[in-house]
């Protein structure tokens, strides 16, 4: 029998009492910079201590979202952005930009790594290559076969998602919003293009939400080390309602009783949030898409008119309920129907038809109210706080004294007898009770009171003195030894520029072969990839891997290497780093090289990186080692869905089409228009930049020639060449 850990979401301080109130064992948030979900109301640094203390009061954890890309002019903040959240309690830090773990561990003693699902680690051998991780957060679309097999070959503890939003695309492997409004989901602001309605079909890529509550006994029985909820950006009742269900099913399992949920508990699930339910890939589904409606609201209790509304279900007070306006940004707000009016008076329980107000901020006309959970008369939301024995002493001539246990607090300054206004018991009641806010009830079981004068501030002090060495007991000290940030030497590359050409027929391989170009790549899982080995005379051929790829898929491309012998190969997923090989290594787009120390790390692999497309070229020229792959030219893929998609093309509602093609059993979605930098080549090399990758599909002789002219000073006319096509984020970058 193991541990299964209980992960939920925490948006801000009252999603932080939902999770903890309702079981969970840890909880991961966010503050206001570096993480994946920079649109949720977050938390300060101050606010942060004081989380820390409060959850781990209640023996809860917290782990820190820093899982975002980081830029080199970001790196220092971030690792002080961290170094005041460890000093601050944190129990582990949460990140996408793997190759800072090492720098982490020295760093900051003690605190745990965990790698997020942005990290897109998907196999076992991608594990392997990050020795400091604690943790790793497993793609979402993985099925029980492939997690279990990733569980057999790692002792690494692993966490799963088992409810809320899932992304249509592998997470860390979208670049559609920072392609068409400079929004990056690598950066925490998603646009969420995948809601959108595409060929005049429905929502074609939006995915249904997960809900794998009747799964949490095979995922345990899997040796999965801990779950996590979705929602950092949901409501406190959401919080609460997922919290509570996922604690129930967990301590099910782990007593072999797991219980399918009842329908009522289902019920309560669906109208916190969801865009219909799925299992997921978990369960070996082919598709997750809810084409229908890229949202569902909960149960319509009707529209709010002059003031009243008229009920078209049931409503009980401690029920959910969420109001819709325009004028709120289109987001469902609201909580508990604390109260409901009928005709002034207060009433427990409204029947369909009733005429009724609902006490809150958004119950404005217009507002259209949903039914959110059904609580029988239950405050989900109710606060359960400790319960800790306190000694009062208020002597005269002695110090105001707060005794706790072990615990000691003292005021700053003796106490007087009173010549006017009395200290009074209510007085000290009142301030002590302003500890309820860190989930706090003094249990005051002896009070000796004099007459006695103390200023209100120093009542105030004294208590403060209270939570601070009750804050000692559980938040632990610490003292972090980070300095500075690693050096990076400057490098650069004295050859002249290269072309290196991605190809997908024999006849472009030839074409580029022809031109005379530095390298290659070619679909390592193409039924013709020996013939194209036996082609490729003139230019190395690299050997093109996925990025999406299972550790068979690995396996496979072992052998395929050992049989074709290529020059080279390239790598799109982590674990393809692992493969046995001693020829040229190039890295691709989808390891998100975004910084200095992450670009060294792949070079320490002898690995020549590619680096992000979503930085803008100030930014790529900003890196001290300029021996780096530019995506110059190509339709460059913006998605990655698990399986293959029907369709051949997307169209969305502003007619932009986005082709689809299958890559080894998967689907890519690429973006509407090449990217084409053309004279952009020219002004990259000068700067020296020498390695420039063109995607081609077509125009392979012209493309090429026309970028070798560029890079020689040959004038040439290429307006034809240019239609139709976009600089991507070579100017502006992402936010």
């Amino acid at each position: 029998m193991h541990k299964l850990e209980l992960n939920s979401p925490v948006g801000d301080w009252d999603c932080l009492k939902a999770a903890v109130y309702n079981g969970a064992d840890s909880v991961y948030l966010g503050i206001k910079f570096f993480n994946a979900r920079r649109l949720a109301k977050n938390f300060s640094i101050d606010e942060l201590k004081d989380a820390v203390f409060f959850a781990h009061l209640h023996r809860v954890k917290v782990y820190l979202t820093l899982n975002t890309l980081v830029r080199n002019e970001e790196l220092l903040p971030w690792f002080k952005t961290l170094e005041q959240a460890y000093l601050a309690g944190i129990d582990a830090v949460i990140i996408q930009e793997l190759f800072l773990a090492p720098l982490i561990k020295k760093s900051f003693p003690g605190l745990r790594v965990h790698a997020s699902t942005q990290a897109s680690l998907m196999n076992y051998h991608a594990i392997g290559q990050f020795p400091d991780l604690d943790l790793a957060v497993l793609a979402r679309e993985l099925n029980q076969s492939e997690i279990k097999l990733i569980r057999e070959h790692t002792t690494r503890e692993l966490e799963v998602f088992v409810h809320g939003h899932l992304c249509i695309s592998y997470s860390g492997q979208c670049l559609v919003s920072s392609l068409i409004g400079k929004r990056s989901g690598n950066r925490g602001i998603c646009a969420s293009s995948c809601r959108k309605q595409y060929n005049n079909q429905g929502y074609l890529i939006s995915a249904k939400d997960l809900m794998l509550a009747n799964s949490i006994d095979k995922i345990y029985n899997l040796g999965i080390n801990a779950v996590k909820i979705e929602g950092r950006m949901k409501s406190p009742e959401y919080v609460a309602t997922t919290t509570k269900t996922y604690r129930q099913q967990i301590d099910g399992a782990v007593r072999n009783k797991l219980r399918y949920l009842s329908p009522q508990q289902l019920d309560n699930l669906k109208m916190g949030f969801n865009r219909d339910f799925t299992n997921g890939f978990f369960e070996n589904n082919k598709s997750i898409v809810g084409k229908e409606m890229p949202m569902n609201r909960g149960i319509y209790l009707g529209e709010i008119y002059q003031g009243v509304l008229e009920l078209e279900h049931d409503l009980d007070v401690l029920d959910g309920v969420g109001f819709w306006h325009p004028w709120a940004e289109g987001k469902l707000r609201g909580g508990i129907a604390h109260r409901i009016l009928q005709d002034g008076v207060e009433i427990q329980h409204a029947y369909k038809g009733a005429r009724v107000k609902i006490p809150s901020p958004y119950f404005i006309n217009s507002s259209q109210v949903y039914l959110t959970s059904r609580n029988g008369g239950k405050n989900i939301l109710q606060e359960e706080p400790i319960k800790l024995p306190l000694k009062i002493i208020a002597k005269v001539n002695q110090l105001l004294t707060f005794e706790s246990g072990n615990i000691i607090a003292e005021s700053p300054i003796v106490l007087q007898v009173a010549q006017k206004q009395a200290l009074t018991e209510q007085q000290i009641r009142s301030e002590l009770h302003k500890s309820s806010r860190l989930g706090i009830q003094w249990d005051i079981n002896s009070v000796e009171l004099d007459s006695v004068f103390l200023p209100k501030r120093f009542l105030h002090q004294t208590l403060d003195s209270l939570e601070q060495q009750l804050r000692s007991t559980v938040v632990l000290e610490r003292t972090s030894s980070f300095t500075s940030l690693p050096s990076v030497l400057p490098g650069s590359v004295e050859h002249e520029p290269r072309l290196l050409v991605k190809v997908y027929s024999l006849e472009q391989l030839q074409e580029a072969n022809a031109a005379g170009v530095y390298g290659i790549y070619y679909d390592v899982f193409s039924s013709d990839v020996e013939i194209a080995r036996e082609l490729c005379t003139g230019a190395k051929f690299f050997l093109d891997t996925p990025v999406i790829v299972t550790d068979e898929d690995i396996k496979n491309i072992q052998a395929i290497v050992e049989r074709v012998k290529p020059d080279g190969i390239t790598i799109g997923n982590w674990g393809v780093l692992d493969l046995q090989f001693t020829g040229e290594k190039h890295g691709k787009y989808s390891l998100n090289v975004f910084n200095d120390l992450s670009l060294s790390a792949l070079h320490k692999k002898n690995v020549l990186p590619m680096i992000s497309p979503e930085l803008n070229a100030k930014q790529a020229l900003n890196m001290k080692n300029k021996e780096f792959i530019y995506y110059a030219h190509g339709q460059i893929p913006v998605m990655h869905f698990k399986g293959s998609y029907s369709q051949r093309a997307l169209t969305d509602e502003k007619n932009y089409t986005f082709p689809l093609r299958i890559v080894n059993g998967n689907t890519e979605m690429l973006y509407s228009r090449p990217i084409a930098l053309f004279e952009k080549v020219k002004e990259l090399a000068d700067h020296g930049v020498r390695w420039f990758l063109l995607d081609l599909n077509r125009d392979t002789t012209t493309i090429i020639k026309a970028y070798q002219n560029i890079l020689h000073g040959v004038k040439q006319d290429i307006s034809m060449l240019k239609r139709g096509t976009t600089i991507g984020n070579y100017v502006k970058g992402v936010a």
